[in-house]
């Protein structure tokens, strides 16, 4: 079975990145549901043991449900301003929970594989993001030099978790609080979003690995 050549790889991974970067970050500054980014959304990929390892500046969340309500404590309003990224093909055939095409499947099903390989459907993928996140109201809970909790954990050193008051920073906690940060993603193929008939608005790659960190 051919494999995408380096150019393909290069292609598809740059135009996916470019995707889910957008989308990702325009869900986490939006408040809106992100638990379809990540591999936990595929049920071939569940079965198979893949699961997201997501790590929040040190701290291990189990799912991306934790990693919601751990953003949550953040308050708002929070964006995202993306300053560049890169992105590395990382395996040009990911096998991982793929789709068996069973007994008799025909020279038709064979091709349609061979097709995907080569076109670079089954690529994963690495991803670095850098660029500044800026809390707005509410980065501290009252307390002078605060930090501590999910909020902390989040912000990397500034607590974004409540209300008003001056924070570790030095800042009146109605200013905007700005963190640079750099996160670093490995994404997969959704195998259900490149089925045949695959629901509408299912994201063909997904998170496997994610570690960010405030600077």
């Amino acid at each position: 079975m051919a494999l995408p050549s380096p150019e393909t790889q290069a292609k598809v991974a740059s135009e996916a990145a470019q995707a889910f970067v957008d989308h990702f970050y325009e869900a986490l500054s939006k408040r809106r549901p992100i638990n379809n980014f990540y591999a936990s959304t595929s049920a071939r990929l569940t079965a198979a043991g893949v699961k997201p390892d997501i790590s929040i500046n040190g701290l291990l969340v189990p799912d991306a449900s934790a990693y919601e309500a751990l953003l949550e404590t953040q308050g708002g309003p929070v964006s995202y301003d993306i300053a560049s990224f890169d992105a590395q093909p990382v395996n040009p055939c990911f096998r991982i929970g793929e789709p068996e095409l069973g007994a008799g499947a025909g020279a038709g099903r064979d091709a349609t594989a061979a097709a995907a390989v080569r076109n670079g459907d089954r690529l994963s993928f690495a991803v670095q993001v850098s660029g500044v996140v800026r809390y707005g109201r509410g980065h501290g809970d009252g307390k002078v030099g605060d930090a501590t909790g999910a909020g902390a954990a989040v912000g990397g050193g500034g607590g974004v978790g409540g209300g008003g008051g001056v924070s570790n920073t030095g800042k009146d906690d109605n200013e905007p609080l700005e963190k640079p940060f750099n996160e670093a993603f490995l994404l997969v193929p959704h195998w259900e979003a490149w089925g045949r008939n695959a629901s509408r608005g299912l994201r063909k790659w997904v998170i496997v690995s994610q570690n960010f960190r405030a600077l």
